[in-house]
């Protein structure tokens, strides 16, 4: 049976594009992300711990209306101290004191254990909502590289870690005020209706007269405040929003700079960078001073509304009563603080004002991250919105090795000219070896990225082996922080292999030096991390590792060798051969010269070259350089390039 009929019968094509719904498809609205967690297969513990947040926000409100009882008989023992009807004023202060000081002692053991609690059901909270994000993100469908595609998503990390945090605090500590506001509510309520009595001018009102003149004054009042400040938030809701974007900017460039501190130095770079630093924390600045004067506005009103709640409307409400004569000085004190403490529910829902901005802030980023993860699960549909993407993806027998047809790679726009593509069918047969080379800027990256479908924009039919994804590596290694196992075990869980399989791949590749494998399970090694510790060369021998512990069919490999010698390169390609004689192999490299083995013998079986935007193969003939096309060969020297460009642009 000939290759083809026997690819025809192997052939089948990649499941659909389109997958089933991610983690965080619920959470693409405000209301979704907010109600994910509470319907998860977590809710039952979520919910436990939400009632006894509730139950214990009811025992604070019960308690503060017995500190105002109790506050009432402490100010009344002082002030009859010296009264000729008290035989026992001592007595009666010590009594009231020690009660006074039992509450609050109550009330702060019971506000401690809350927080506690609501902490515990805030980490819960923030640990499912980064696990699903994280889960939606690191997928098989190469999610966590498509939602980069979108330059409107900006700081993912800042989405995923700080968003997170602080929308679970606030709205946590808002469901937690909003119950603890309607709880003292209805208890105040309750008492101020105990000691309701009547007042001349209200009759009308009968006995509950002081407590239709408590609410008939407060709750208008409150409410057109709270009104204002609401509008306040609104303002404030987008400009923290834009001082996160600004935030979000300039740690993103921080990070790279840390990252490439080497190069920045070595280059004298550090004015530039400067610069760079300087011209985006200008923007955070700016959003962080408009930011300021609302905050500062918003205190001076708040002040206002704290001032006349609390020291007018407080005293003043239940005077009435207290100088008409129907209530004591022990009952007008214990009204003005159940007055205070009704106004003090109120102003809660004027203090948050910021915080709703916060949260309403941080949901909108995250909800934006969620919609941008769900959107590229449909491959086709996201990228064909902006240019041309028809990539299909089959698996056939490994016998056939690698097939590209009709391959056309391009950038974005529907009307894009191809940068790369093939005029016939490439074949990359099993166990071979193929040198993928030309300038830079050619699409060599280009190309791997599409065998392996990371390509945004092009055309093409794969067809690769069946069985695991191919391995592979680029040139620029970036190590996570993690172990020197799990380094080279890479994509598979450390815990897979024994200690001694990783040092064995470790001495072979050329890194079984003892102070290294003593490190295989740290995260540092000499007090740094594996990214520092490593130097350039030694990143390319744990690629080496790698692949020799995984031993792969098929391998892409991205100038893998680029800043080793000649000795060190012919070593890599002698030991990856000899330990790897069946796996299929397409590597970059970064000059013309083909590598040899020890022995002389060629590395590369083919040559994939890639010349004025056409990529071809054809196999290797031994001769030391590549053939370069005569447009190549008849380069123009650099003063003949200048004065081609001074002529073109005038």
């Amino acid at each position: 049976m000939n290759a083809q009929a026997d690819r025809h019968i192997y052939a089948s094509a990649d499941p659909p594009e389109r997958r089933e719904r991610t983690a965080v498809w619920d959470m693409q609205n405000f209301w979704g992300l907010i109600a994910a967690y509470w319907r998860s297969n977590q809710r039952r513990g979520a919910w436990a711990l939400a009632v006894a947040v509730a139950l214990l926000s009811w025992f604070i409100s019960k308690v503060g209306v017995w500190i105002a009882q109790a506050a009432g008989a402490f100010e009344n023992a002082k002030a009859t101290y010296q009264s000729i009807g008290n035989l026992d004023p001592w007595g009666r202060f010590e009594h009231a004191a020690l009660v006074l000081v039992g509450v609050v002692t109550l009330s702060v053991c019971a506000v401690a254990i809350r927080h506690l609690v609501s902490a515990t059901l805030q980490r819960r909270w923030r640990g499912w909502l980064d696990d699903q994000f994280t889960e939606a993100t690191l997928g098989e469908e190469a999610t966590i590289l498509k939602i980069q595609s979108d330059p409107k998503l900006d700081s993912l990390d800042q989405r995923q870690q700080e968003c997170l945090k602080t929308m679970t605090g606030n709205a946590l500590g808002l469901a937690m005020g909003l119950l603890s506001v309607a709880t003292s509510a209805w208890e105040v309520s309750r008492e101020l209706w105990a000691i309701s009595r009547p007042v001349r001018g209200l009759e009308i009102f009968g006995g509950a007269a002081s407590f239709a003149l408590t609410l008939g004054a407060i709750l208008p009042f409150a409410l057109l405040v709270t009104w204002g400040f609401a509008r306040i938030g609104a303002v404030m809701r987008g400009v923290n929003k834009n001082f996160m974007e600004a935030e979000g900017a300039y740690r993103s460039e921080l990070n790279t700079m840390f990252r490439r501190a080497g190069q920045i130095t070595a280059q004298s770079g550090e004015r530039v960078q400067k610069k760079v630093n300087r011209t985006l924390y200008a923007e955070v600045d700016r959003v962080w001073h408009r930011s300021n004067v609302l905050q500062a506005g918003f205190m001076g009103l708040q002040g206002f509304y704290a001032t006349l709640s609390f020291q007018v409307l407080a005293s003043v409400l239940a005077l009435p009563a207290y100088a008409q004569g129907a209530i004591d000085f022990q009952t007008y004190v214990t009204t003005a603080a159940l007055v205070g403490q009704l106004t003090t529910g109120f102003s809660w829902l004027i203090d948050v004002t910021p915080a709703v901005a916060s949260l309403k802030a941080d949901a909108e980023r995250i909800t934006e991250y969620a919609r941008a993860v769900e959107k590229v699960q449909d491959t086709r549909a996201f990228f064909r919105a902006t240019g041309v993407h028809d990539f299909t993806y089959h698996r056939h027998d490994s016998r056939d090795g690698i097939l590209v047809q009709g391959l056309e790679l391009m950038h974005e726009g529907a009307g894009a000219v191809p940068f790369l593509r093939a005029t016939s069918e490439l074949h990359f047969p099993k166990g071979s070896w193929t040198a993928l080379v030309g300038s830079s800027g050619s699409g060599k990256t280009s190309f791997l990225n599409t065998l392996m479908r990371q390509q945004d924009y092009g055309r093409a039919d794969i067809y690769l082996p069946f069985g695991p994804r191919p391995f592979y590596a680029c040139q620029a290694l970036r190590t996570p922080d993690t172990t020197l196992k799990q380094l080279v075990a890479g994509s598979v869980d450390a815990a897979s292999f024994k200690d001694a399989d990783i040092a064995a791949v470790l001495v072979e590749a050329g890194l079984g030096t003892p102070s290294l494998l003593r490190c295989l399970n740290d995260r540092h090694f000499n007090g740094r991390p594996w990214e520092r510790a490593l130097s350039g060369g030694q990143k390319k021998l744990l690629v080496l590792a790698g692949l020799l512990l995984h031993s792969p069919e098929t391998a892409f490999l991205d100038e893998v060798t680029a800043g080793l010698d000649p000795h060190a390169q012919s070593d890599f390609y002698d030991k990856l051969k000899r330990n790897c004689p069946e796996m299929t192999v397409i590597s970059s490299i970064h000059n013309r010269a083909m590598p040899f083995l020890p022995d002389g013998k060629p590395v590369y079986d083919f040559v994939a070259e890639i010349d004025e935007g056409i990529i071809s193969v054809r196999r290797f003939r031994r001769g030391g350089l590549l053939h370069l096309s005569p447009a190549a060969e008849a380069a123009p020297s650099l003063g003949q390039a200048r004065a081609q460009a001074e002529e073109r642009h005038g």
